[in-house]
């Protein structure tokens, strides 16, 4: 199903709404991660559409505005800044993690996978993967690099860790947090969403992290506005 959002109080989605910016909200699928019979893409899924239209930049600024440019530590230790580094002029894929995650964290990094897989050389060169930690404290470089390498080599996708409060701003700032505080204060009730993004269009969706990832692909394809099509026959 697609929504436009309601304006809310603050923080970024307040942006994204008011911007008239659209995010995808369907939770389901029509072919499970992993799978190999895979149809080559002439278009978007119809799930995935949107307007052409979409104001760059709205009345209220870009929603990039709200996003605090918090230090982190990629997993080879190299330190960055959230927005100026990682966001800016860029497009952007981001979800949360937890490397001691016993549910969705894998199959979600291994569903992100295929889609590195899916943009070919254009991701990590048009199209930047960040993976942020939400137990820093254990998620350490090594470790996160250590997680990072169950999946495969890619490059342009970062894992990051930095300061626990600094990084809960960030989340908050998303939009990715649940009202209840006692079930958004257990890391394993976390959401399991991808959000996408384009800071020189000032297009953003947020997508369930393990829909089916050619429909993810499509997505980071329309959100950059670029109308090449992905030929994904026989790819998983």
């Amino acid at each position: 199903m697609i929504a436009k959002a309601p304006c809310r109080s603050r923080g970024f989605w307040d942006f994204v709404a008011c911007a008239g910016i659209i995010f995808l909200c369907s939770c389901s699928v029509g072919v499970s991660p992993g799978t190999s019979n895979v149809e080559s893409l002439s278009g978007p899924p119809a799930s995935a559409s949107e307007p052409d239209d979409v104001n760059p930049h709205g009345s209220m600024g870009k929603p990039s505005d709200a996003f605090p440019n918090i230090l982190l530590q990629t997993q080879d230790g190299k330190s960055v800044r959230f927005y100026d580094d990682l966001v800016k002029d860029k497009t952007v894929l981001v979800n949360f993690i937890y490397t001691s995650c016993q549910q969705s964290c894998s199959p979600t990094t291994a569903n992100l996978a295929r889609v590195h897989k899916l943009l070919g050389n254009r991701a990590g060169r048009d199209f930047i993967f960040l993976s942020i930690s939400l137990d820093p404290a254990v998620d350490r470089p090594k470790i996160l690099k250590e997680y990072a390498g169950r999946f495969g080599q890619f490059s342009g996708w970062h894992f990051l860790t930095g300061n626990e409060s600094e990084i809960e701003q960030l989340r908050r700032a998303m939009g990715l947090y649940d009202p209840d505080p006692a079930r958004d204060a257990d890391k394993t009730q976390h959401a399991g969403i991808v959000i996408v993004g384009d800071d020189r269009t000032n297009r953003w969706v947020s997508l369930p992290a393990l829909m089916d990832h050619r429909q993810i692909a499509q997505t980071v394809l329309r959100i950059a506005r670029n109308r090449e099509t992905l030929d994904v026959k026989g790819k998983t």
